[in-house]
């Protein structure tokens, strides 16, 4: 009888614990959405007329489920027609672009107001909000409506006549010149701007070595930069060639002028590297919290986001004194939308590059308002394999701006490549490897440069052989083979235009496959890495198979 009593008992108390564990469960999916915005405000910084910044704000629904939210024009501010809210429908996390800018001053106007337009935007709204504003310190509340509350979220900003002094800005900062043979050479190029309303007279030139100076650690540690020239579907971030070695991604990464930006949901980039010590640059920080890192597995502390862009030209340290070895930093990227640009390895001697190993085209000019681009070339000639670095240093205005650049020499008996560049003229797409050459034909095609498609091998490299491009005038289509009689392709109407480079015929060490696609309809190709092509099927195209093997 008593052992009846406890097994009834144990029943009773298991079934209280089960109902219990079902109520909280249920209760937890039944919390009712909550809203939260990171940060809640923002400081834009000084706005001079005829300019505009912006700032990006974090909505997460801290409940159960998704919400709706809705942002109207501050009070006081117009939109110049139609509607003055949007509205977002049911999502986990959602983003917020406050942009502000200030249109040019009418000059002959005494004392004139600044007509300033505030921008808000989500991923597929926009609402345009207008108002005249006097010179000075601006505090605008953006107040945002949800079935999770309500919430005000403050945007802080400095309106200024037009900065009358020249003001030299460079884009980018930093160069990494990349990885380059001895006797080959590697070119980046630098825009340049006036900021100012007068006439900005610059010049540029490569700094030269100090009398006593250890030209053999000239610098500690090695700028790398995330900036990719790969051709991506449909807005995804992809892995530079150079950095597939050291990069791994998990998750959803999206590129954000050609550098890696998280997504909704739980994202993760891998670095490994060798060194003593690790710094991070961010463009943009809008939502620290959402960002972890992980060193060899121990979580990082981040720090203050806004200062780390402000104060320190986005310069994150990471870590410091560590054992030179090889090291594993994880970021975990979760529902954010910070911006990374690269990273800094520091423990590697970086040697002064030797003069002449750096031009530079032009070296001095005048810009008011235009654009100048200046080519930056690194040649490897006659350098031992290792780590170089030096300073162009731009004059302006009696000022003086630095941009670092960094390159590797490779050991001459490292597998030599190819990039080839995609270009593309309606359905017609021309692959090649000195666009320099091809530049008539580009031009009377109207092409439009994609961006790296993949690389080819060097002519000696076992293994492959020569890549060939034909070229129908009738069709106005191009054909890619490794065999020159075409592979059984009927090449009557192609005219042979050479081989653009070598590609193996069966998969090397780290290869991937070319795949080949053709159009019935047009009779046109198109060759990919990408295993998937989803843009291309739907504009008819079927797989015709492997083209051969690149990188």
């Amino acid at each position: 009888m008593l052992r009846a009593e406890k097994k009834i008992i144990f029943v009773l108390v298991a079934l209280s614990a089960f109902l219990f564990c079902v109520k909280a469960s249920n209760a937890e999916e039944s919390l009712p959405p909550v809203l939260s915005i990171s940060p809640r405000e923002m400081n834009l910084g000084s706005i001079a007329s005829g300019e505009a910044a912006f700032g990006l704000f974090t909505l997460k629904n801290m409940g159960s489920g998704s919400l709706n939210w809705s942002v109207k024009c501050p009070e006081g501010w117009r939109p110049p027609a139609g509607t003055d809210t949007i509205t977002s429908l049911r999502k986990k996390t959602d983003y917020l672009r406050v942009e502000i800018l200030s249109f040019p001053l009418n000059e002959q106007l005494a004392e004139a107001q600044h007509s300033v337009e505030m921008k808000l935007e989500t991923e597929d709204q926009t609402l345009i909000c207008r108002k005249k504003l006097s010179e000075g310190a601006h505090k605008e509340a953006i107040k945002i409506t949800s079935e999770g509350g309500n919430r005000t979220i403050f945007v802080t900003f400095f309106l200024s006549s037009v900065q009358e002094e020249a003001l030299l800005n460079l884009n980018p900062t930093k160069l990494d010149m990349g990885s380059v043979l001895p006797g080959r050479a590697a070119s980046r190029r630098i825009t340049l701007t006036n900021k100012g309303k007068e006439m900005l007279n610059w010049s540029v030139a490569v700094e030269k070595s100090k009398r006593d100076e250890n030209t053999a650690e000239f610098k500690k540690g090695r700028y790398i930069s995330f900036l990719s020239d790969e051709i991506t579907e449909e807005g995804a971030y992809a892995v530079p060639a150079h950095l597939k070695e050291m990069m791994e991604l998990a998750g959803r990464w999206t590129d954000n002028e050609g550098y890696p930006s998280g997504a909704e949901g739980e994202n993760t980039m891998t670095l490994r590297f060798s060194g003593t010590g690790i710094v991070l640059y961010l463009l943009t920080c809008p939502d620290a919290d959402s960002v972890g890192l992980y060193l060899d597995e121990r979580p990082v502390t981040v720090g203050n986001c806004s200062e780390v862009i402000e104060k320190r030209n986005g310069e994150l340290p990471v870590a410091a004194g560590l054992a030179d070895a090889v090291h594993v930093l994880t970021i975990v990227s979760k529902d954010s939308r910070v911006i990374f640009e690269g990273v800094k390895i520091m423990g590697k001697k970086i040697s002064r590059a030797p003069a002449g190993s750096i031009a530079i085209i032009p070296t001095a000019g005048t810009t008011l308002t235009q654009t100048n681009y200046l080519q930056v070339t690194f040649a490897g000639r006659e350098l031992a394999p290792g780590y170089y670095g030096g300073n162009i240093v731009f004059t302006a205005n009696n000022k003086q701006t630095i941009v670092e650049l960094f390159a590797e020499v490779l050991p001459d008996n490292i597998t030599k490549l190819t990039d080839i560049y995609r270009f593309s003229s309606a359905d017609d797409y021309l692959y090649t490897a000195k666009p320099q050459e091809d530049v008539a034909k580009l031009g009377r095609g109207n092409y439009k440069k994609e961006g790296i498609a993949f690389r080819l091998y060097a002519p000696e490299t076992p293994g492959t052989t020569p890549f060939y491009r034909w070229y129908n005038t009738w069709k106005r289509a191009h054909f890619y083979h490794h065999e020159q009689s075409g592979g059984g392709k009927n090449l009557q109407g192609y005219v042979f235009e050479g081989a653009i480079g070598n590609i193996a015929t069966s998969k090397l060490t780290n290869s991937k496959e070319l795949y080949r696609w053709y159009n019935p309809s047009s009779g046109r190709y198109f060759y990919t890495t990408d295993t998937r092509a989803a843009n291309i099927k739907k504009r008819g195209y079927r797989f015709e198979g492997i083209a051969g093997y690149v990188k």
